[in-house]
């Protein structure tokens, strides 16, 4: 009987989603398409092996709907995107883990004149397996930021940036919840036509529910453009120090970097590299110092349908006292594919699997998913 309800249940959301697709344009348009109101709307079904991403979780069935609209002003000298969804989702077993999170985001942006930049706000809730606690979560994201471009000389463009991060957990005591701010400037040089030399700094300071508090110096330099022939991104790497306070732990060195590039092998195949290493905090209120690496193969095989790739590295070194050693390694990959008929609807197949290896039997763990969704835009 369950599992025939599960299957009635995955029908619904599937005519629900062929219902979206019906071809159309804006919703509203208005002073010859400067204004425009789009409605967005997706469903889905996932298996999860191990939805709690601990050692011995257990799996489910987990069938997802959202639901949004976006706002895109393109007139005068401000641009404005802004967007309202609400994400469902349905487990087949664990209904207590049954969510519905709304979300919002507004950008404001500026990119006329000799300053340029954009204002971005927003706020979500988010239900989620956290990989560092192995246990399922819900939490309050708010996030704001403001981003800058002067060019001073010809040669020579100034950017900065100041932001905000509140992750706040909802009826969870034994998670911290977590205040982040930061500020950054850099200094770009031109190079060539085609590659830009950089070089800047970041401060950021962090406080806890714990009473704990962390500022970080970071100071980087690398080059932003084109990186080889072909590979075009920004490279940057440099040395970071954190120093915390309310706690007995020492200041922590190391070296940190990112990297984000793109390599165009075909006209049909494209190639991303993401990779970071810089600390974090993890919510158990613990300094983590986190490697990680992410390739991303898209290979397009006609115009509607495209195969997708991919797989990532990394290692999180839980720091100091608190983090009593902890060690986790992990490994990953996905592959898929993408069916779109046209620009009102998509459809995605998905298949990934995660493995973190940890010396804290507990966070030793593999974790499977299948994912089928369909999406509309109109």
């Amino acid at each position: 009987m369950e599992t025939r309800a599960s299957i009635h249940r995955l029908i619904a959301l599937l005519l629900v989603a062929q219902l979206l697709c019906l071809p159309a344009q804006a919703l509203v348009n208005i002073n010859d398409g400067k204004n425009q109101i789009f409605v967005v709307g997706s469903a889905g079904i996932v298996w999860d092996s191990n939805i709690f991403a601990s050692n011995g979780g257990q799996g489910d069935y987990i069938y997802s709907a959202s639901i949004g609209a976006e706002y895109l002003r393109r007139a005068g000298l401000i641009t404005f995107n802004g967007s309202v969804f609400l994400d469902a989702s349905q487990f087949g077993e664990y209904r207590s883990e049954n969510f519905e999170n709304p979300r919002f985001t507004a950008e404001f942006s500026k990119q006329s004149g000799r300053t340029t930049g954009a204002l971005n706000l927003g706020a979500a809730r988010q239900s989620r397996a956290d990989t560092a606690a192995n246990i399922r979560s819900e939490s309050w994201v708010y996030d704001a930021g403001i981003n800058l471009k002067y060019p001073v000389i010809e040669r020579y463009t100034l950017t900065g940036g100041l932001s905000y991060n509140r992750l706040d957990f909802v009826n969870n005591a034994l998670l911290v919840d977590l205040r982040t701010y930061s500020a950054n400037l850099d200094v770009f040089y031109i190079y060539t036509s085609e590659r830009d030399l950089v070089g800047g700094y970041r401060v950021r300071w962090g406080e806890s529910s714990a009473s704990t508090t962390f500022v970080d110096h970071a100071f980087t330099a690398g080059v932003s453009g084109k990186i080889l022939p072909k590979v075009s991104g920004n490279v940057r790497a440099g040395y970071q120090v954190r120093v915390p306070s309310g706690s007995n732990e020492d200041s922590y060195h190391a070296f940190t970097a990112s990297i984000g590039a793109t390599w165009n092998a075909t006209r049909r195949t494209n190639v991303r590299l993401q990779g970071s290493k810089d600390f974090s905090t993890t919510s158990t209120n613990i300094n983590v110092d986190g490697t990680s690496f992410d390739v991303d193969v898209q290979h397009a095989v006609n115009s509607k349908f495209a195969l997708y790739a991919g797989a990532g590295y990394g290692v999180n070194r839980f720091m100091g006292a608190p983090g009593q050693g902890r060690r986790d390694t992990f490994f990953t990959w996905n592959a898929g594919a993408g069916y779109t008929l046209n620009e009102h609807f998509k459809a995605m197949f998905t298949y990934s699997y995660y493995r973190n290896w940890s010396n804290v039997a507990f966070s030793d763990f593999r974790r499977n998913s299948v994912n089928l969704s369909l999406s509309s835009r109109f």
